[in-house]
C-alpha cells in the first residue's frame, strides 16, 4: 500500500508542481516590486516636500505632484497590483489543489490559468528556488492529515509573517507622521503650511503605508482564527475516533482552502527579505507545532510511532 502522505512530499517537487510554484512567484515579485516603488516614490516626495520647506522655495508644485501621486497611487497602480495577486494566488491555489487531491472550487477562485500561461509566466522565473524546493514541511501522516498539516502550516506561518510586517509597517508610518510633527515645530510652521508641505507630499506614502498595515491585519487575523476553529475540530475528530479519510475532514479542509485562496488575494506576500529575515526561528516554532499534530495522532493510534521520524526536512 503507498503512503499518501510521503505520496504528498514527493509529488511537490514534480516538474508540473515547480513550474505552478515558479509562474507563481513571478506574479508575487511583479505585484512586491509595484508596491514597492509606489513606496519609494511617496516616500521621496515627502522627503522632496521637507527639503522644500526647510529651504524656503514656493512648495506649490511638490504639493500638486503629491496629491495627485496619492490619488493615482490609490486608483491606479493599486489596480494593477490586485491583477498581479489575482494571478499569483490562483497559481497557488491550482498548486495546493493538485497536491492535496481537493476539487478546484470554480465558484470561489474562477477559471484556472491555462497551461501556455503557466508556461510563460514559470520561464520568466530567475529566482533562487531555495524556498520553493519542498514549500510545505509536514511530517508523514495519513491522508487527509497531511494535507490538514499543510494547510495548519500556511494558515499560522502566513499569519505570523504577516502580524509582523504589519506592525512594522505601521511603526515606520506613525514616525513618519510625528517626525511631521516635529519638524513643523521646530521650523516654526503653521498648521496649514505643515499640511501643504510635510503630509500633503508625504499623503502618497501615508495612505500606502495604512493599507498594508490594515491589509496584511486583517489577513492575519483571519488566518488566526480559521487555525484556532482548524484545530479544534481535529482534535475533535480525533477524539471521537473517527476515520482519517473520513468525509469531515475532507470538507473541512476544502472550506480552509477557500479562505486560504481569499487571504491570498487581499495583500501581497511579505517582501521575500522580511521573510528570510525570520525563516530559520519561524520554521523551528512550526516543526514543534507539527510534532504536536503528530503526538495527537499516534496517542489515537492514527500513526504508528517512529513512522515520521526524519520527516521534517
Amino acid at each position: 500500500m503507498t503512503d499518501p502522505a510521503k505520496s504528498l512530499l514527493s509529488r511537490q517537487t514534480e516538474p508540473e508542481m515547480m513550474a505552478l510554484l515558479r509562474a507563481m512567484s513571478v506574479c508575487h515579485a511583479r505585484a512586491q516590486r509595484l508596491d514597492n516603488l509606489r513606496m519609494i516614490l511617496s516616500i521621496l516626495l515627502g522627503v522632496t516636500g521637507a527639503v522644500v520647506a526647510l529651504t524656503g522655495v514656493s512648495s506649490t508644485l511638490v504639493t500638486a505632484v503629491g496629491a495627485l501621486w496619492a490619488l493615482a497611487n490609490a486608483v491606479g497602480l493599486g489596480v494593477w497590483s490586485r491583477g498581479q495577486l489575482g494571478r499569483a494566488a490562483a497559481l497557488q491555489e491550482m498548486f495546493d489543489v493538485r497536491l492535496f487531491g481537493l476539487p478546484w472550487n470554480a465558484l470561489a477562485a474562477g477559471g484556472e490559468v491555462s497551461a501556455p500561461e503557466v508556461s510563460r509566466l514559470h520561464r520568466a522565473y530567475r529566482g533562487d528556488e531555495t524556498y520553493l524546493r519542498d514549500y510545505y514541511e509536514v511530517p508523514l501522516l495519513p491522508s487527509p492529515y497531511d494535507v490538514l498539516a499543510c494547510q495548519q502550516q500556511n494558515l499560522g506561518w502566513g499569519a505570523r509573517v504577516r502580524r509582523r510586517y504589519a506592525h512594522m509597517v505601521l511603526g515606520g508610518t506613525a514616525a513618519w507622521g510625528l517626525l511631521g510633527v516635529v519638524f513643523g515645530v521646530t521650523a516654526e510652521l503653521t498648521v496649514s503650511q505643515l499640511l501643504l508641505q510635510w503630509y500633503v507630499p508625504s499623503l502618497g506614502a501615508l495612505l500606502l503605508g495604512l493599507e498594508i498595515y490594515r491589509s496584511q491585519r486583517d489577513v492575519a487575523a483571519e488566518r488566526e482564527r480559521a487555525l484556532a476553529v482548524m484545530q479544534e475540530r481535529i482534535a475533535a475528530t480525533v477524539e471521537r475516533g473517527a476515520d482519517a479519510s473520513s468525509a469531515e475532514l475532507l470538507t473541512l479542509a476544502r472550506q480552509v482552502q477557500d479562505l486560504i485562496f481569499r487571504s491570498r488575494q487581499g495583500q501581497a506576500r511579505v517582501p521575500d527579505w522580511f521573510f528570510r529575515r525570520f525563516h530559520a526561528a519561524d520554521r523551528q516554532d512550526f516543526q514543534v507545532a507539527m510534532s504536536a499534530l503528530t503526538r495527537l495522532l499516534q496517542d489515537a493510534r492514527l500513526v504508528t510511532p517512529g513512522r515520521t521520524e526524519g520527516s521534517l526536512t
